[in-house]
């Protein structure tokens, strides 16, 4: 009998440690409710309900977070864009000077995925390098599209997507995430400023000879960077899933090619 008790008291001890390690784990892992990846037009003026689901580079984590977007506000913050104007010469100046009124004029409207992202953060005891992961990879999980200035017939777009004479080819954040249509410096700036409002701080680079435009954070990591004030940012590319901070494109490794076009103005 005293063996029998000895053996049941050891086969207890084993359960409850393997349930209070299973527990651990589980407090470890990120699970957030699954959704699909679908758009809801939910009215006759085009409004728009967006549920989205999407992962971290390395597929650990999914997450989801669904939003409604108008389009009569997504017409109105466009007519901004139509009519701004710029008027500096040098590539990476130009841009800047679009970027950040881009930056600027969005703000205000893009709270809601700013406070989205961040609810999603705060419940899953996400780390700061995390935030910013979870932030890049709900763009990078967007299929990407070309956004151009001219009629989409004037250039090869694959199979991809396209939205022709949208002036200065770019959309603006709000627009972006209302009709999920977006190139590379439409990405760019979207990421910026959610991650500026988030407290991060980013950079957009812009490349003449590559005609491309990129994300750059100033977080610890490894891999390509550019130095800006004594501090690293790292290339994070927006385009595609998968992309990892600080991994730059074969096709575009040169980094003498890559120029700041806009840079959080507390790290100047």
């Amino acid at each position: 009998m005293k063996s029998i008790r000895n053996f049941l008291g050891f086969i207890i001890l084993v359960y409850i440690l393997i349930s209070g390690i299973i527990g651990i784990i589980k407090k470890k892992q990120i699970d957030f409710p699954r959704c699909e990846d679908k758009v809801e037009v939910i009215n006759r003026s085009n409004d728009r309900w967006h549920q989205r689901e999407w992962e971290l580079v390395n597929s650990s984590a999914s997450f989801c977070t669904t939003y409604k977007s108008e389009e009569a506000l997504s017409l109105r913050v466009g007519d901004q864009r139509n009519e701004m104007i710029v008027d500096l010469d040098e590539y990476e100046d130009f841009w800047g000077g679009v970027y950040k009124n881009l930056v600027l004029d969005s703000k205000s409207y893009i709270h809601f995925m700013v406070d989205s992202l961040k609810g999603i953060s705060q419940e899953q005891g996400l780390t700061k390098p995390e935030l910013a992961e979870l932030v890049v990879t709900f763009v990078q999980d967007i299929p990407y599209s070309y956004v151009l200035s001219r009629d989409c017939a004037s250039r090869d777009t694959g199979d991809s997507p396209c939205i022709g004479h949208v002036a200065m080819g770019i959309l603006s954040p709000y627009e972006f995430l209302h009709s999920l249509y977006g190139d590379c410096d439409t990405r760019s700036v979207l990421i910026y400023t959610l991650l500026e409002e988030l407290g991060f701080d980013p950079m957009i680079v812009v490349s003449d000879e590559y005609a491309h435009a990129m994300l750059a954070l100033n977080v610890a990591s490894s891999g390509d960077y550019l130095m800006h004030q004594g501090r690293k940012y790292y290339f994070w590319e927006t385009t595609a899933k998968g992309w990892p901070l600080g991994m730059l494109p074969p096709n575009t490794k040169n980094i003498n090619y890559w120029k700041i076009a806009l840079v959080n103005e507390m790290s100047m």
